[in-house]
C-alpha cells in the first residue's frame, strides 16, 4: 500500500503529526509512507525510518514569487512521486488540498467543520470530522488512524519511542563543549513564530537568574531573536548556544535534561525526542502540547479559545519567572 502524507508546515504540526508514522507503520505490514513537506522542514524528516521517501516542495517561495516555471516544477515533483493507492491532507487548507489532489484522485482529509478553510474539502473524496479542541498529536492522529482504518490512541501516544532522528556530524560535536557533567543542562528557546508566544527577553533574564544552578543555554534562531538572545545572555549567567541548523537542533535536545520554551516548532522537539520539558502558553491553549509527568505547560490563565487564536494578546508575558523556576525543580529532582 502505497500512501502519501501531505503536512507542509508548521513544524510544531510536522512534528506533532510524525508521531503517528510508528504506529501506521506498525499495523499496516509493508506499507511505504511518502511525505511531502515544506522545503525548511525537510529535515525533520529525514533520518526516520517510519518515512520511506520525502518529498521537499517549495511552496513558500511560489508565494513569495509566483511564476509558471515554478508551478510546474512544483507539479512535476509532486506528480513523478506517484501513484499513491491513498493521499491524506493533514493539514485542511486549499494549498494543501490542491497538492493532495494533483498527487492522486483517492484522497482523505478533515471535513469541512474541522477543516481551517473548509473549502479545501471539495477536493477530497473522503472528510472525516476531528476536534479541534483535542490535543495536538492526537488530533493528527486521528485523521490518520480514520482515513487508513485502524486505531492511535492517546495511550499509545503516551507510550511512543523517540521519533526525531539526527546525524551526528561535525557541526553537532561542535556544540558538545557547551554541555556540562556537573550541572543539569537546560535548553531555552527564546524565539517563536510570532510575538504573541514569546516570553518578554528581561523575564528569561529574571528566570536565568533564578536558575543559576543549571547550565541554561539559550536557543535562537532568526537574527532578531539572536539580538533579543544576546540581551539575555550579556545580563545572565546563561550562554548563548550558535546558529544551528535543523538537525543540529535535534541533537541539542537530545543531550538536554530539559527544556523550555514557548508554543513553537523546536519546543516540541522535546516531547518528541522524549525529554523534559516547561512550555509556556498566552495566546494559545495548552492542548497544542501533550502533556506527562515530566512535560508540562504553565498558561498565563487567558481565556483562549480552542481552535482560534489571538495574535494580539500577549498575556504570555503575565507568567511569573519564579513560577517557572520551581516548575523546572520539580521535573529535574
Amino acid at each position: 500500500m502505497r500512501v502519501a502524507i501531505v503536512r507542509l508546515t508548521a513544524m510544531g504540526d510536522v512534528i506533532h503529526t510524525l508521531a503517528s508514522m510508528q504506529f501506521i507503520k506498525a499495523r499496516i505490514p509493508g506499507i511505504h509512507i511518502t511525505w511531502f513537506v515544506e522545503e525548511k522542514f525537510a529535515e525533520i524528516l529525514r533520518h526516520n525510518p517510519h518515512i520511506d521517501t520525502i518529498v521537499p516542495v517549495d511552496m513558500h517561495g511560489l508565494k513569495k514569487a509566483p511564476s509558471l516555471s515554478a508551478l510546474r516544477a512544483i507539479v512535476h515533483t509532486v506528480k513523478a512521486a506517484g501513484p499513491f493507492d491513498r493521499v491524506i491532507d493533514v493539514q485542511g487548507l486549499i494549498k494543501s488540498a490542491v497538492l493532495a489532489r494533483i498527487a492522486g484522485s483517492d484522497v482523505a482529509g478533515l471535513d469541512a467543520a474541522s477543516a481551517k478553510e473548509g473549502i479545501a474539502t471539495l477536493l477530497y473524496r473522503y472528510t472525516y470530522p476531528v476536534d479541534c479542541a483535542e490535543i495536538a498529536p492526537m488530533r493528527f492522529a486521528s485523521l490518520l488512524a480514520q482515513s487508513l482504518g485502524i486505531e492511535i490512541t492517546k495511550e499509545m501516544l503516551s507510550n511512543k519511542a523517540p521519533y526525531l532522528y539526527f546525524e551526528t556530524d561535525e557541526a553537532c560535536r561542535t556544540l558538545d563543549p557547551f554541555f556540562t557533567h556537573d550541572k543539569k543542562n537546560v535548553l531555552v528557546v527564546t524565539g517563536a513564530s510570532n510575538a504573541s508566544k514569546t516570553y518578554p527577553p528581561e523575564k528569561f533574564t529574571e528566570l536565568a537568574e533564578l536558575l543559576k544552578e543549571y547550565n541554561l543555554l539559550l536557543v535562537a534562531g532568526s537574527e532578531a531573536e539572536r539580538e533579543s538572545a544576546r540581551a539575555i545572555a550579556e545580563n545572565s549567567p546563561a550562554t548563548l548556544l550558535p546558529p544551528m541548523s535543523l538537525n543540529t537542533l535535534k541533537y541539542a535536545v537530545a543531550k538536554s535534561d530539559l527544556l523550555i520554551g514557548g508554543d513553537t516548532g523546536p519546543s516540541h522537539m522535546a516531547w518528541a525526542m522524549n525529554r523534559p520539558s516547561i512550555l509556556l502558553f498566552g495566546s494559545t491553549p495548552k492542548s497544542m502540547m501533550m502533556e506527562t509527568p515530566v512535560n508540562i505547560a504553565i498558561t498565563s490563565g487567558a481565556k483562549v479559545h480552542p481552535c482560534r487564536f489571538d495574535k494580539n494578546d500577549r498575556s504570555i508575558a503575565t507568567i511569573l519567572p519564579k513560577r517557572i523556576a520551581e516548575a523546572v525543580r520539580e521535573v529535574l529532582s
